[in-house]
């Protein structure tokens, strides 16, 4: 058997070559198709996963919401939460001092300042301190002005420290005239919902 001239086996040989390259660089191409396909649903699988993972959450917040929202609205409406009311406070201390049928009163407000790490807990908690002193007839006087201010309170207070000072010298005859000063350190609380003041 004779071989056929190289010359003949020229063009098909060129065509299976050409035939043979277009066909790896078809599965090539397939393959880096396939693979990037495969990328593309494991992306979309976890953006999927993360948007029903958001969904949960977002569920779990509104039921939260749902439970506490009367107990957030009691808060707000008390003063706790949100911005300071200092009126209210100084309106406050003045009708407790009434109430209790005492001589008036002096105070002085400072800025308010975040609160400790410690009592904080992670919240966004601020103090305002106030210190109020006052004339009183006797000692009972101080837990009556007290208790009249828990009762009418707008917000949440506490009473950090009280002092009594004796005005007069106990050699002197009883008089009309408040015989002590009373020297308290109040903390009022807020929670503020923006960042700290």
């Amino acid at each position: 058997m004779t071989l056929p001239p190289l010359s003949a086996l020229r063009a098909p040989l060129i065509l299976l070559l050409t035939v043979s390259i277009a066909a790896v660089a078809g599965v090539v191409w397939s393959l880096q198709q396939d693979a990037r396909a495969r990328a593309s649903v494991e992306s979309q699988r976890a953006a999927l996963a993360a948007a029903q993972a958001r969904q949960r959450q977002g569920q779990h917040d509104a039921r939260m919401i749902d439970a506490h929202i009367d107990a957030y609205r009691a808060l707000v409406a008390r003063g706790f939460i949100g911005e300071e009311n200092r009126l209210a406070w100084i309106e406050a201390v003045q009708l407790a001092n009434r109430e209790s049928g005492l001589y008036g009163l002096t105070y002085t407000l400072s800025p308010r300042a975040a609160a400790p790490a410690a009592l904080a807990a992670g919240l966004p908690l601020q103090l305002t301190r106030m210190t109020v002193k006052m004339p009183l007839l006797v000692e009972t006087d101080l837990p009556r002005f007290l208790d009249a201010l828990r009762a009418r309170t707008p917000g949440v207070v506490r009473v950090e420290r009280c002092t009594l000072t004796r005005l007069l010298d106990t050699g002197e005859a009883l008089s009309p005239d408040p015989a002590l000063e009373a020297e308290c350190e109040l903390t009022w609380h807020t929670l503020t919902t923006k960042g700290p003041a």
